[in-house]
């Protein structure tokens, strides 16, 4: 670690001393200012790409009453590698109770949510893995940062029933967003080939078994191939190119590779993470059994044989791509965060006419 990142994150250790409440009067025609505190993630991960984009998406469909920023907590100067339009950043501590709501992330919500509620600022929460709820805490004091969220955002069906399940009395507060795949960037290749991909990122030791298992029996005319460090347009092309997917997810709030690997062509086997399960349907999709290694390596033989005898139902597996397109559409997550900003103005302005 350079010099520059000790002495930040340093800092940062002690931001509960920087934050402040500074609230501006309430104007008649006031925007509402959307906040989201996003984690200093050198390697780009899933979940800042989705603050980014949706830092995008109001910023650029939402702009008569909202607006969205970026805020790199522990280093405001930092930058995720996600390329989007109209990103805005915050670059202090100063926060407004009237115009702006500050949405932190699941992983630090309980401990930024004491901080924050010492100091009286107004905070909802952003859930894009329901299972790091519970990381570096207890359950009682996850209770009181859940419960006292002005609003508490996720992303799957199944963010929202461990949410429900957890925190009851917070449902009227706890809203689902839709993020959105780019069928038009993951599409199939016009030729494809007879290559198995795989992310080895996660559950190593699983995948590593599966390959070890596939070893003996893996036709000669097939290939495995692992992506790994690859940009959005590099994955998508291998994607394209590939014709099975294996996929490890592991606990995901909402797995988006397997929904890539399927747009692109692929048949995909393996784990559903939890999250995959609201789309993991056939034809594209068969379920294994999270540690099956021999399930797992044996539906994968099966997947080969099938294409191999041209027992796939093209149509099908279309129709099939079509409808999951569909389910992960630009315009329904364009839709939520109307929808979100909208309901958020209006209690702006009820909190407005209440003074």
């Amino acid at each position: 670690m350079s010099v520059y990142n000790k002495v930040m994150h340093l800092i940062a250790k002690f931001r509960h001393l920087r934050y402040r409440l500074v609230n501006q009067p309430v104007h008649e025609n006031g925007k509402i200012k959307v906040t989201y505190l996003c984690p200093d993630a050198v390697r780009a991960s899933g979940g800042t790409k989705v603050i980014y984009a949706h830092t995008s998406i109001i910023n650029t469909y939402c702009t008569d009453i909202a607006e969205a920023q970026i805020f790199h907590a522990k280093n405001p100067k930092f930058r995720c590698h996600w390329h989007f339009e109209n990103l805005k950043f915050k670059d202090n501590y100063i926060f407004d109770n009237n115009h702006e709501l500050y949405i932190v992330h699941e992983m630090w919500a309980v401990r930024e949510a004491a901080i924050l509620a010492n100091k009286g600022i107004n905070y909802g929460i952003f859930v894009q893995n329901g299972y790091l709820i519970n990381r570096k805490t207890h359950f009682e004091k996850a209770k009181v940062a859940y419960e006292n969220a002005r609003i508490i955002l996720c992303v799957s069906q199944d963010i929202y029933d461990c949410l429900v399940y957890l925190f009851p009395h917070a449902k009227d507060r706890i809203k689902r967003l839709h993020i959105s795949v780019d069928a038009e960037l993951f599409k199939p290749a016009i030729t494809k080939q007879n290559v198995i991909t795989y992310m080895p990122r996660k559950l190593k030791k699983h995948a590593e078994l599966v390959l070890f298992f596939l070893a003996a029996r893996l036709p000669k005319n097939w290939r495995i191939e692992a992506i790994d460090k690859m940009g959005p347009a590099e994955v998508a092309t291998k994607l394209g190119e590939s014709k099975i997917f294996m996929s490890f997810s592991e606990l995901e709030g909402l797995g988006l590779p397997p929904i890539e690997a399927a747009l692109a062509g692929n048949l995909v086997v393996g784990y559903t993470g939890q999250g995959g399960k609201e789309y993991w349907h056939a034809p594209l999709f068969e379920e294994i059994a999270n540690g099956d290694i021999r399930g797992f390596s044996q539906a994968v033989l099966n997947a080969i044989q099938r294409l191999d005898n041209g027992e796939i139902d093209v149509q099908q597996c279309s129709d099939a791509r079509s409808r999951l397109a569909q389910q992960y559409h630009a315009e329904l997550e364009r839709q939520d965060l109307m929808e979100l900003t909208q309901m958020l103005t209006q209690e702006l302005q009820s909190q407005m006419i209440s003074r």
